[in-house]
Formats: structure tokens, sequence, C-alpha cells
């Protein structure tokens, strides 16, 4: 079994190992499963939604999806629902926009991912990202991930303006998990003569915290860990996607919505975390990008069939990556206890922000450290610099991709014109991404 395994997955290769992999791949899911409350709580807003319905589908399409990314990819990015679009398709749906149609946009949305990808369009968009700019990308991953935490834990205001009340129990829990996360993930100790640090440290951290928090009355324990009403849900939710009756003129603009936020958001996440894990080749490209972009499309479509929107890489992939994965192999772990939620949901769900939020704080940092191999002359670094502020304050990472790039053209011309050289123009590819990315804004 461990011979048939380092030859599918490469891992001593990488520098890791199975139980690495599959610590990191726990971690990844303990972080991200707050995902399964939020599309329940998402999708209610749509009347008639069986949410027992949507979490097993979420559960069910989240490991798919993860695990072919894993076996055709062979990297440890795993997928989920995007944030955001379901609110967007429920109110679609509570609007009087049949819910058929509302799943078909998404569906649409996948299929033309799916074509960018297999006529190889994406790596010419991927490649005329600047080198800096693929480089920053994960320390703006990281902003977002750690004000995500910090938004997780509560210990910020929900407009960001200050701390909130430090004698809330759910704060000092938070307060508590935080410094345990930091503890375990930053100390280091002598063994037999040699360096160590803590394995599966943010994993211990967030089941510490959970602990904890039922002691503190923070946490409250399930009436059933078993899921009710479990398999026979999924036929209230699924296979009622309508492609047709999505094609009409009106809904271009949400179509549109979703293909860029979908292109962006799993361009970025992918160079994030193939530059935390060492992925990236000496240009700063990602050669396993095309495989990557192909398995985010198709998920995408096979979702909308499940009642699922959007379906991309998911930006919490950095915990695992942080435990120390660097293969997908750890994608079967996380695909493991997400099949194992649509048995025991209730048990999983009890997991709180604090312990969750404290992780992704940890994450943050990390993943803010891939800032250091940035080229810091002025004009290299304003694009990084607008990528990076966008995201801090907007809490939009695809957004500050967008105002990055668009800055990098700008100068760009402007070097070309001033110094009266044509070299500093960029390639066509770079140019149609602008276009797109004056597009996101207005859609």
């Amino acid at each position: 079994m461990k011979n048939m395994l380092e030859r599918r997955f490469r891992i001593q290769e990488r520098g890791s190992s199975i139980s690495t992999e599959l610590i990191g791949g726990a971690t990844t899911f303990a972080t991200m499963a707050y995902i399964l409350a939020y599309m329940t709580s998402a999708m209610s807003a749509a009347p008639g939604v069986n949410t027992t319905g949507v979490l097993l589908c979420t559960c069910l399409m989240a490991a798919l999806s993860t695990i072919a990314m894993g076996l055709y990819a062979n990297v440890p990015i795993v997928l989920a629902p995007v944030l955001v679009i379901p609110t967007l398709v429920a109110n679609m749906i509570a609007e009087g926009v049949d819910y058929g149609v509302a799943f078909g946009t998404v569906a649409v949305s996948g299929i033309i991912f799916l074509l960018i990808s297999v006529f190889k369009l994406r790596e010419l968009f991927a490649e005329s990202l600047p080198k800096n700019i693929k480089i920053g990308i994960g320390g703006a991953v990281g902003l977002l991930i750690a004000r995500i935490g910090l938004n997780s834990c509560g210990l910020l205001t929900p407009a960001v303006s200050g701390f909130t009340d430090f004698s809330q129990p759910s704060v000092k829990l938070s307060i508590i998990g935080l410094v345990i996360a930091l503890v375990l993930s930053y100390l280091e100790f002598d063994y037999h003569g040699r360096r160590c640090k803590i394995k599966g440290a943010l994993l211990i951290s967030i089941v510490l915290t959970t602990i904890i928090g039922v002691f503190m009355g923070v946490v409250t324990m399930p009436e059933s860990i078993f899921t009710s009403g479990a398999l026979s849900s999924i036929r209230d939710v699924a296979f009622k996607v309508d492609i047709l009756g999505a094609l009409h003129i009106e809904y271009l603009p949400f179509i549109i919505m979703l293909l860029i936020n979908d292109f962006f958001g799993t361009m970025g996440t992918g160079f994030a975390m193939a530059n935390k894990a060492k992925l990236l080749d000496e240009d700063g490209n990602f050669p396993a990008f095309g495989r990557v972009f192909l398995v985010d499309a198709s998920s995408t479509i096979v979702g909308s069939l499940f009642g699922i929107t959007t379906i991309s890489c998911f930006a919490e992939s950095a915990a695992g990556v942080e435990s120390g994965s660097r293969t997908g192999l750890s994608n079967l772990s996380t695909a493991f206890f997400f099949l194992l939620c649509m048995l025991f949901a209730p048990l999983f769900l009890i997991i709180p922000g604090a312990a969750t939020g404290s992780a992704l704080v940890v994450v943050g940092i990390s993943m803010m450290e891939t800032l250091r191999d940035i080229d810091f002359d002025a004009t290299e670094f304003l694009p990084v610099a607008v990528m990076l502020l966008v995201t801090a304050f907007m809490f939009d990472y695809v957004a500050g991709i967008a105002l990055g790039m668009f800055t990098y053209l700008i100068i760009s011309v402007l070097r070309a014109i001033l110094r009266k050289d044509k070299s500093y123009l960029p390639k066509w590819p770079a140019w149609i991404m602008g276009v797109l990315m004056v597009m996101y804004f207005i859609f």
C-alpha cells in the first residue's frame, strides 16, 4: 500500500509523508467545515428549499471534487462552494426566478469555464500575470484568510471598526484558541539533536478549543450525532437544473459575474497554494494549473446538477499546506471527513468559530510569509501593493487581483511610452484579462 501511494502521489519526492498528508487533510476539513452551516443558512432564504438536502449535497460534492483534484492534479487544493454566491442564488429564487433556471446559470458559467480550460486558454491568461503578482497573490490570500479568521473568532466587529466585547464567553474562547494555535504552531523543541515542530498543530488546536468550549458553555453538544432525513432529502434539491431556461439574455450579467469570479478565484487560490507548497517553477508558473482548472470547471457543472452553487478552489486549503500537505493524498483525507459528515453532520457542526477562526489566523500569517520573495522595486511592487490593500480593506481578493493587474497594465504602458521601448507592453492575453476585470466591477 505504501509503495502504491508513493508511486501515485510522489510523496517523498515532495518532502512529505503519508501521516503528514493525512493530518493535513483533516486539518483542512476542520477549518472549512463551516461551509456546511453556511450553505444551509444561505440557501434557507430560498423558499421551499430542503436544507438537509443542501447539507448532504454540499458534503457529497465537496468530497467528490476534492478527490478528483487529488487524483487528477495531485495537488493539496480542496474544493467547495464559493462564499457569497449561495446568497445571490437564493435571492434570485426568492425574487421569483425558477429554481432550475437559477442553477442553470451556474451550469452555464461552468460550461464556459470548461471550454476555456479544454482549449487551453487558461494557461495563456495565467502566464500573462507578471511574476510579482503571482507571488504576491499568496500574501493577498493570507490577508483574506487572517481576516476571515478574526471575523470567525468574533474578535472584530462586523464592520471591522474595532474589537468586540472581550467579556463575552465566545470571545474569551477565541483568545484561548488563538493562543493555543500560535503556541502549538510555532513551538520548536530539540529531539535527539534535531529541531522538531508539533505535527498536526492546527488540528490539535481546533480539537482542544472545541473541548474547552464545551466546558465553558460556548459549545452545545447535539441531541443526536446522526443526520436525520438523510439520503431521501437529496432528491428535493438535485437534478432540477434548467440550462435552456438560463440562456435568456436577462441572465447574461449574472453568468458573466459567476464566470469571472470562478476564474480569478481559482487562479488566485491556485497560485497562492502552489507558492506555499513550493510547486511553482522558476518563472513563477504552476505546471499543474491546466488540470486544476479542468477539475474546478467540471465540479461547478456537476455541482449545479445537485443544487449546489459555484464550486471552486478553497483558500482554506492553506491550513493543510501549513500542516505539511504537499500532494493530492491529503485531499483524500479531507474528502473522507466530508463523506463521514453525511452520517454525522451534527457532530461536525458543533466546531465553533473560535476554533476554526484561530487556526485561520495562524494560516493567514503563514501565507503572508510568501511576500519575502517579492521584487520590491517601486514600479514592480506597486501592482502588488494595490492588490494587498484592496484585499485587506474590501475583503475581496478577486477584486484585489483585478485592480493589481489593471495597475500593472497602466504602468507597463507608461514605461513603454516614456522609455520608447515596446517590449514593456504586455501581451494580448493580459489585455483580455484587463477587459474581464473591468466587467467584474460592472457586473
